[in-house]
């Protein structure tokens, strides 16, 4: 069985696209979790109906008060993970019919490999759309430049290859992940941590949504191969060194809460670089090149270069 945990806020226009996405899957095995967070519109009104048609399938949590982003949502979702493997949903996507069908599989033979007490991640590519669905590009990770194979401590602390909306993962994972951290950037990004330091990550290459792209959204897919995109990255240096600092912030909670558990390496990685704010330009960099901390592409690169 899998639980799925969606996330949503003011979501009116694009919730029930998505819930009849996940009723039509290839895969029936799953349980679904709507937390709504203190919406203002009518997705509270449009969602009740399917609580009512599928009591046993699609459950409705109202939150109190408004969390202040998806992240601390998912996270205050996990506690309700019960089965075998959890799945993470926004509201504004749209599942294409084997998306559940495809991720467990990759799953299952993680599983088989590595046992089910591993902690294992499992994420696939996403077709990238407009707020009609139009596609714009078939892979989000051909268009932003994403590197598959990323997922090892050293390019994950640096750069998050993980979207959520795509993500599955074990109860063995979900156990590890505890109280929610206050500097994770986002939950899909430290749950890939958990799985780079103590499991694995597997990848399903084809796209298994719609990523909507569209005025609201949270965290949107960027063109990472345009120029005029990369350029006014670099003119946005404050930014920049604040999606940095973050990093740090996020590698030195990560080794306080897993420091028992760490591998010596891991330990020794996790401690370089949330220190690197503390050393000269020069050292910096050398330390960069030594442990081979590089985003992927080269406008990344310079810009770590630059800004770091």
């Amino acid at each position: 069985m899998i639980d799925i945990l969606m996330t949503v806020y003011n979501g009116e226009q694009y919730v029930i696209p998505q819930i009849e996405s996940i009723l039509n899957q290839t895969d029936s095995n799953w349980k679904l979790f709507i937390q709504d967070d203190c919406s203002t519109d009518r997705t509270v009104e449009l969602i009740e109906p399917y609580v009512r048609r599928y009591p046993e399938r699609i459950n409705l949590l109202r939150n109190e008060k408004n969390s202040g982003s998806a992240q601390k949502n998912f996270f205050s979702m996990l506690p309700l993970v019960e089965h075998s493997y959890c799945m993470f949903c926004d509201h504004d996507d749209v599942w294409k019919p084997r998306k559940v069908e495809m991720t467990v599989r990759r799953m299952m033979e993680l599983e088989q490999a590595n046992g089910q007490d591993t902690p294992l991640l499992v994420h696939t590519d996403l077709a990238v759309a407009d707020e009609n669905l139009k596609v714009l590009s078939d892979s989000m990770f051909r268009s932003q430049n994403l590197n598959r194979k990323g997922n090892r401590l050293n390019n994950l602390l640096v750069q998050n290859n993980v979207t959520g909306c795509t993500m599955m993962v074990n109860k063995a994972l979900v156990d590890m992940v505890g109280p929610a951290p206050k500097h994770a950037v986002m939950h899909d990004w430290w749950m890939a941590l958990i799985a780079a330091c103590f499991g694995k990550i597997g990848f399903v290459r084809q796209a298994t949504i719609l990523y909507r792209q569209h005025h609201a959204n949270e965290v949107g897919a960027k063109n990472a191969r345009s120029l005029s995109y990369n350029a006014r990255r670099l003119a946005e240096r404050e930014q920049a060194r604040k999606v940095l600092n973050d990093t740090y912030l996020q590698a030195r909670e990560f080794e306080e809460r897993y420091h028992a558990l760490l591998k010596p390496e891991d330990l020794e990685l996790l401690q370089v670089y949330q220190n690197l704010p503390y050393f000269g330009k020069l050292r910096r960099i050398a330390v960069l090149f030594r442990y081979h901390l590089f985003k992927h592409g080269l406008a990344r690169i310079l810009g770590q270069l630059l800004f770091v």
